[in-house]
């Protein structure tokens, strides 16, 4: 143990004659094999300070009923804020909105209406027609003022009128204004009332599913200020039927007792998809099984670039046999152990927010370190292998950088190019 210690040391030195004993003896190539494995599993124990975060982050099962029980808090606080507010607030309410809307009306009332006298002088009469139209209350004096300049249709007629709720008189008068006549509004309100009494044929599975009367689905309509052919559009939207929609809130109308057996149910499916051996350990077995793999990753990280430098220094006349060669790039390794707190996670959700940071910079300068300590002991270890000077080695090291960052990509897209071509 101690003569590997002193070799060790001795590696990390940078002494020629050492890297060079070692890469002539097949124990010396097995010790700097040794020596990657080794360094790099002290390296990777950084990934163990992730496992106090791993240990305290609750399992799915904790979260499922964490988020149970803080829908049923949020409920039972909403259900008694209501309550007070409408114990509070009774008999006061119409108070208050007249209040509102008197005093909405003295700050921005003369200016909406300046804006909407605006929009009159400017707008086509097409385009008042259009507004109005989109009003859900109109009145008598502005239909006149829209139908004195452009002939709506008779359908556009008939919505107006409902919407202005214009007596028989008013009505007669506006339709001579628009050159039309009582028989095409009531051809008109005909085949509006078979559109609607159409849409809700297609509609009456979804009432039949809640249980709803006509009379009850026209006071939510009227509640949410919508037509018939609105919400069937909202449900062709969703390429759905309105007998799947009607299913659907049937079942989200169910009783506490349902929606407990319901969550039940749930839990204990979300129990099943938990591991055999419980969350929290089989985290520690995950967490166990990437540190031993670390030596790979390491060694995937820089495959590529090892079996291309070795075929540029053969082509150059390097002498290292490839055992030879994975010696010196496995020698290379012994100061990866600087790596240690890159590996780590962050730590901020176990430790203050100073010790983080302090821990988080003082990984990545000793990275830093490592990187270049690595770097010259991997030119060293690769010159003695090979029998290069200082120089050839770094034009070695050059050739291959450029060979798989240059030459590689531009070759690639010149064959793509041919290829397209």
């Amino acid at each position: 143990m101690k003569s590997a210690l002193h070799t060790y040391s001795q590696v990390l030195q940078l002494r020629g004659d050492v890297i060079h004993a070692l890469l002539q003896t097949e124990r010396g190539i097995a010790f700097a094999l040794k020596l990657f494995l080794v360094v790099t599993l002290l390296a990777g124990l950084g990934l163990w300070f992730g496992l106090p975060s791993s240990l305290r982050t609750p399992t799915l099962v904790e979260r499922f009923d964490q988020v149970v029980a803080d829908a049923r808090e949020t409920v039972a606080t909403v259900t008694a804020a209501v309550e007070s507010a409408v114990a509070v607030l009774q008999g006061r309410v119409e108070n208050a909105v007249n209040v509102a809307t008197s005093e909405f009306d003295r700050r921005f009332g003369a200016m909406i209406r300046q804006a909407s006298d605006l929009f009159n002088r400017f707008a086509s009469p097409q385009m008042r027609l259009n507004r109005l139209l989109q009003q859900q209350t109109l009145t008598v004096g502005e239909i006149e003022g829209v139908v004195q300049q452009t002939q709506p249709t008779p359908v556009q007629m008939s919505r107006l009128l409902a919407r202005a709720n214009a007596s028989e008189a008013d009505t007669q008068r506006l339709l001579r204004l628009a050159n039309l006549t009582a028989e095409q509004l009531a051809a008109a309100r005909t085949e509006e009332q078979a559109q609607v009494d159409a849409t809700m044929a297609e509609l009456q599975p979804m009432l039949d599913q809640l249980g709803m009367s006509q009379s009850q689905f026209d006071e939510l309509l009227a509640q949410i200020s919508a037509t018939p052919d609105q919400v069937n559009g909202w449900i062709a939207a969703l390429s759905t039927t309105p007998e799947v929609v009607g299913r659907v809130l049937a079942q989200i109308s169910a009783t506490p007792e349902r929606v407990q057996t319901f969550v039940a149910q749930a839990r204990a499916e979300v129990v099943k998809i938990e591991p055999p051996l419980g969350a929290r350990p089989s985290r520690v077995i995950r967490l166990g099984g990437a540190w031993l793999a670390s030596p790979l990753h390491y060694a995937a990280d820089w495959m590529l670039f090892v079996l291309a430098l070795l075929l540029v220094a053969k082509s150059l006349g390097g002498r290292a046999t490839l055992n030879q060669h994975l010696g010196a790039v496995a020698l290379s390794a012994a100061p990866a152990i600087l790596f240690l707190l890159v590996y780590a996670p962050d730590l901020g959700d176990v430790a203050s927010a100073p010790t983080a940071a302090a821990l988080h910079y003082t990984g990545r300068i000793l990275a830093l370190v490592g990187v270049v300590w690595c770097g010259a002991l991997l030119l060293k270890a690769v010159g003695v292998a090979h029998g290069f000077g200082l120089w050839k080695s770094a034009g070695v090291f050059a050739l291959t950088w450029v060979a798989l960052y240059v030459v590689a990509p531009l070759a690639v897209v010149l064959a793509t190019g041919f290829l397209i071509g």
